[in-house]
This record gives structure tokens, C-alpha cells and sequence, in this order.
């Protein structure tokens, strides 16, 4: 898993990796290769087709895996809280700021 490495996996996280088909090596692969932002109080880790190294872009396993977001907590990055696959707008909804801003809350008067 190159320098990184996760330290732990939530039961939600288990199960979300199985729902999609996804192995512990897929997950190890996305963590070393993906893109690394902070959103929404979640360190998210992305492996868009561009992060696939030219060696592995003929092999369909990992190909395969474009797309794929890991959800980690921000304060170490080492704790997995979920997974999921969205090929076709994967960053751009990870990079979108959220349209309306939280409003500020009153102080009675």
C-alpha cells in the first residue's frame, strides 16, 4: 500500500466494500493510487483514470476500479468509514461546493 496505510475498517465500511464487489487489495490499490481531498469533514480518496498507472491500464481488474471514492476520517486518514463507485461524475461531485451556505443561527433578541 506504498507509505500510507490504512489502520482500520468500520462495520460500515465492510459491508459497503461487499455490496460492491470490492477486495481488500482494491481498496489497498485506490488508497495508494487515488486523489486525495478534504470535503465535508472527510479526508475522500479518488481513483479516476488518470491515477491508474500505464502498466495497469490494459488490466481489467483494476480498470475496473475507476471510479471508485473511499470515504476516510479526517483527522489521521487511516480509518476507512465507506465506499462507493460513481464512474461518471465521481470528482466533480466530490470538487462542487454545495449551492446553498448553512444559515447562521439568530440569538433571541
Amino acid at each position: 500500500m506504498g507509505r500510507r496505510e490504512l489502520r482500520g475498517i468500520t462495520f460500515h465500511a465492510e459491508e459497503r466494500i461487499a455490496q460492491r464487489n470490492l477486495s481488500l487489495d482494491d481498496i489497498a490499490y485506490v488508497y495508494a493510487h487515488g486523489t486525495r481531498s478534504h470535503n465535508g469533514g472527510a479526508l475522500l480518496v479518488h481513483l479516476g483514470k488518470r491515477d491508474i498507472p500505464p502498466e495497469d491500464r490494459r488490466d481489467q481488474h483494476r480498470t475496473r476500479l475507476e471510479g471508485t471514492v473511499l470515504v476516510l476520517d479526517q483527522q489521521t486518514g487511516g480509518y476507512l468509514r465507506t465506499a462507493y463507485r460513481n464512474r461518471s461524475r465521481g470528482l466533480k461531485d466530490i470538487k462542487r461546493k454545495t449551492k446553498y451556505a448553512r444559515p447562521k443561527r439568530q440569538r433571541p433578541g
